[in-house]
């Protein structure tokens, strides 16, 4: 007789990890993981993104190499990085996060609030699970770029509940 097991008694009985392209994923509930193209770095975050925002201004546009970049913004102390997280000073007022190695931008960091840290959704093992909710610096949008209308833009949610303003 053949014994089955779901996925999920798998994950529990594994203690959370999977094995994706050669390497352990944890997708326990409570913690959020990703990391670059190569491998190298790996960040682990405990528990949801305070918020997932589109932002449109030309530097984060550069530095992801993408029409628009998008970050999901936690608290610093809540973010593990694994890996040579390589800095880059992109302003006098911010920080790029890459891979040494393979080049990912990872993150960036708010000089004025060191207590955020914004992850790059894209790096996320599964960044279906965390759709932005904002626009930010939609005076920097591209031209062509047509957008979810329905989503607020940062300058409209600045009164929000959790009183958190650009970026």
């Amino acid at each position: 007789m053949i014994a089955r097991l779901d996925p999920q008694s798998l994950l529990r009985a594994s203690g959370g990890s999977i094995i994706l392209c050669g390497r352990s994923i944890d997708m326990s509930a409570d913690e959020i993981t990703g990391g670059c193209l190569c491998g190298d770095v790996r960040f682990y975050a405990s528990g949801p993104p305070r918020r997932v925002t589109h932002c449109h201004c030309d530097m984060c546009r550069r530095a992801v190499g993408a029409v628009v970049a998008t970050f999901a913004t936690f608290e610093s102390s809540r973010v593990d990085w694994r890996g040579q997280l390589a800095r880059y000073d992109s302003s006098d007022c911010a920080w790029r996060g890459f891979c040494a190695r393979c080049g990912s931008s990872l993150c960036f960091g708010y000089k004025p609030r060191p207590e955020r840290i914004y992850v790059t959704l894209g790096a996320f093992d599964d960044p279906n699970a965390y759709p932005a909710g904002f626009h930010d610096h939609l005076d920097q949008k591209l031209s062509w770029l047509t957008i979810d209308d329905h989503l607020p833009t940062v300058a409209s949610a600045k009164h929000s509940a959790d009183g958190e303003g650009s970026p």
